[in-house]
């Protein structure tokens, strides 16, 4: 038998806006291992609630009803939601958390979704289509299982998935493809010449060694044939060839082997290019990628060794980098692996068990590299001035720093930047301190060089502006009149809606009186039909839910009732 949730969870407090959802939701049943280490909850609800919510009702359950035990809660939805729905409806709402749970379940399976284009050529019919590869043909019916569960069992549709491919995208411009060839072939071309000027180099010393290397041979053979003769029991000399048995097993003990590049910084050599990381997808075995690390961690564990972390950024996407060394290295790689640094890393791809997170490691090598991103720079010959520049002052409208804008506008040989935030100011003293910085250097380096002082009247200008907003403290309250008297004859009505936005949302309710002479003489009340679900803050705030709108009219039917009723108020 079904109960409430708080009924089963009497003492979870959540906070206000998640407590009146949850205050929807029945438990059909609770279950556990038999070690207690794993409690299964599973709930129902009319209302869908996004995984993102479900993830942290599972750890706000963990942390306060089971503070102490080491647990897993995981929490299986079941959705019985209205008729405004319908599988493209679904997916419009949904899509954020299938997206993350196909995060947390397979990278390929996440990026075929993430990138995918979706049809609905019937209502019950969903149409995936995505690039071709062998990759993603490979997961294509535990794909197609995981939405099946979602839609079909988790919210109670039957939809019938299917996968259309399309060719792959040339994702390079052809200049750039040009480019590199030509790069290639001139490497190609210069490793050749090397090659030939060493092979010339040691033609006659060759033929000069050809019959003393014959010599040598023959009496090797015959040393080893009276050896033979002897019963094989004659040793040589010389160190034996380790066979493959022989070789050291991959892991801690072993040093990384040394270089003779200097560019190396860990590991060995290697040539091969590097590709894109937001190409990688899933486990692809051995890879290289370059990029800038971002930030470096390091964490001592068992048998006095230490995992080395840290991000790396090629700029179209970022990758968690884990190399496993000895203490007794650890200094010598922090001092060339740093934050900040350009480097060129081949290693294995695999998915981190612990937090599910596509990495880098069994690291082969580990290379230094020049800074590969270019610097935007300004040039034109009549260098322009900025007016409207906002700042993270004007909120929901800016994220840089007002330092950060000076110095660019300045780099560029602007002669003025005008700062000019929603309303406010906070950001002329940032932006005041940056001028006098610039000042005082542009003078360091004039009197270093024997020059006068510049004029600050000829130096870089900062422009303190605002967007004001000014109210006509002059004018009525009641506007575009027209000698009307409240003695006639109009309408006084009031809408409800989806959400808040005149543009994007729609009309649910709409409900008038009609006054003629100060006194109400006739009512219009009805229920619009959005033909989308109704969000729960909306129900929580106008009491209307889809059950109540699902048979009313449509707003194309009901608003020429609507003026019909205004007639000529």
């Amino acid at each position: 038998m079904a109960k409430k949730f708080f009924e089963v969870f009497p003492t979870l407090k959540l906070e206000k806006s998640l407590q009146d959802l949850f205050e929807q939701v029945q438990v059909e049943k609770v279950s556990a291992t038999r070690k207690k280490d794993f409690i299964r909850i599973y709930i129902s609800c009319d209302r869908l609630i996004q995984k993102e919510t479900i993830l942290f009702v599972e750890e706000a359950i963990k942390k306060k009803l089971f503070t102490n035990a080491d647990i897993t809660i995981k929490i299986y939805e079941k959705y019985q939601l209205s008729s405004q729905y319908n599988p493209e409806k679904l997916m419009d709402a949904y899509r954020d958390s299938i997206l993350m749970e196909l995060r947390e379940y397979d990278h390929i399976e996440y990026s075929t979704f993430k990138n995918a284009s979706v049809t609905y050529p019937d209502e019950n019919k969903i149409v995936l289509t995505v690039e071709d590869s062998v990759l993603v043909r490979s997961k294509e019916d535990d794909f197609i299982r995981v939405l099946d569960k979602i839609f079909n069992e988790r919210c109670g549709f039957s939809c019938m998935f299917m996968m259309e491919y399309t060719e792959p995208v040339q994702k390079k411009r052809k200049e750039e493809d040009e480019l590199k060839i030509a790069r290639q072939v001139a490497e190609i071309t210069a490793r050749a010449g090397r090659s030939s000027e060493n092979a010339e180099g040691s033609v006659s010393e060759g033929k000069q060694s050809k019959t003393e290397k014959t010599g040598e041979t023959k009496e090797s053979g015959d040393k080893t044939k009276e050896a033979a003769q002897a019963g094989g029991t004659a040793k040589s000399s010389e160190k034996p060839t380790k066979t493959f048995g022989d070789r050291p097993k991959p892991g801690f003990n072993r040093a990384p082997k040394k270089s003779d590049n200097p560019d190396v910084l860990y590991g060995r050599d290697f040539e091969e290019e590097a590709i894109a990381m937001e190409e990688i997808l899933g486990e692809m075995g051995e890879v290289v990628i370059r990029g800038k690390i971002l930030n470096l961690d390091k964490r001592e564990i068992r048998n006095e060794k230490t995992i080395v972390i840290f991000d790396i950024t090629d700029f179209t996407d970022t990758m968690t980098v884990k190399m496993f060394t000895r203490n007794e290295q650890l200094s010598d790689i922090l001092e060339s692996i740093k934050k900040g640094a350009f480097v060129k890393i081949k290693g294995v791809t695999v998915i981190d068990k612990f937090d599910n997170e596509l990495t880098i490691g069994s690291i082969v090598g580990v290379k230094k590299i020049p800074d590969f991103t270019t610097s935007r720079n300004d040039n034109s010959a009549r260098k322009r001035v900025e007016l409207h520049c906002h700042t993270k002052m004007s909120d929901m409208d800016g994220v840089s720093e007002a330092k950060d804008i000076v110095k660019r506008a300045y780099k560029w040989g602007h002669p003025a930047i005008a700062i000019t935030d929603h309303g406010v100011v906070q950001s002329f003293p940032d932006a005041n301190h940056v001028w006098e910085d610039l000042w005082r250097d542009e003078k360091a380096k004039r009197k270093e060089a024997g020059d006068a002082n510049p004029d600050k009247q000829d130096f870089f200008k900062v422009i303190y502006g605002v967007e004001a907003y000014l109210v006509d403290d002059l004018k009525e309250i009641v506007t575009g009149e027209r000698g009307q008297s409240l003695d006639g004859t109009y309408v006084v009505f009031d809408i409800e809606t989806t959400g808040f936005s005149p543009v994007n949302n729609r009309i649910i309710e709409i409900g008038a009186v009609k006054v003629e002479k100060g006194a109400i003489t006739d009512r219009y009340s009805t229920f619009v039909n959005p033909d989308v679900p109704i969000p729960f803050e909306i129900e929580k705030l106008t009491g209307i839910n889809d059950n109540m709108v699902v048979e009313s009219p449509m707003i194309a039917e009901i608003l020429p009732e609507f003026l019909e009723f205004c007639g000529d108020a």
